[in-house]
């Protein structure tokens, strides 16, 4: 997706516009129902690299399996050069969140710039309540700008997080590990906040 020139674009080599606009480069390419115009992989572990597929077939069509499935992308008249899934159940742990269907109605927004995780009040609501139930045993710390549940890990020697598993229309889940922001990222035993905000 096309980005105004910064520190970060003037050390590469370009900026590729993957957006839907009709004269981006992912509008350029040729697709059929065997191939999809790109898809992209941002690997949890950096040792490991990503990639960025051009007009590829599709997983399943060539043999290779899906892991999570597909979640189907949605575009909106008033944003049509952005992509947005639909977000259809959250999980802590093994607990489903009880969500009222109305609140995971809206879109999400498919963001691969963004620090935090954004979720509608009523979702995150109930997000931020199973969170803190699950990690009632931990001290709390006070808020860090506008992540609320924070966590002071100092006099911890170890401690265990709950997965959080995001669920989207289309049968893709994705299940996060770990899903904390560290005040000091050097320093995973001080304090932590999780990463979602209303």
């Amino acid at each position: 997706m096309g980005a105004a020139a910064d520190t970060t674009t003037e050390r590469s080599s370009g900026v590729l516009d993957l957006s839907r606009e009709r004269h981006s480069l992912a509008s350029r390419v040729l697709v059929s129902p065997d191939t999809v115009a790109f898809s992209y992989c941002l690997p949890a572990d950096p040792g490991f690299p990503g990639f960025l597929s051009l007009g590829a077939t599709r997983p399943e069509r060539s043999g290779r399996g899906v892991v999570g499935g597909y979640a189907t992308v949605w575009d909106k008249a008033s944003h049509p050069n952005l992509y947005f899934l639909r977000l259809v159940g959250v999980s802590v742990g093994v607990r489903h969140l009880r969500v009222p269907p109305a609140a995971l109605a809206s879109d999400a927004l498919l963001e691969v710039h963004t620090t935090f995780n954004y979720l509608s009040h009523h979702v995150y609501a109930a997000l931020r309540h199973e969170f803190r139930e699950q990690m009632r045993e931990y001290r709390r710390a006070p808020p860090l700008g506008e992540l609320e549940t924070c966590y002071d890990f100092s006099r911890e020697s170890s401690y265990s997080v709950p997965m959080i598993t995001l669920r989207f229309h289309g049968g893709a889940e994705l299940v996060i590990d770990h899903m904390l922001y560290f005040k000091d990222p050097r320093n995973v035993f001080g304090v932590a906040c999780l990463a979602f905000a209303p």
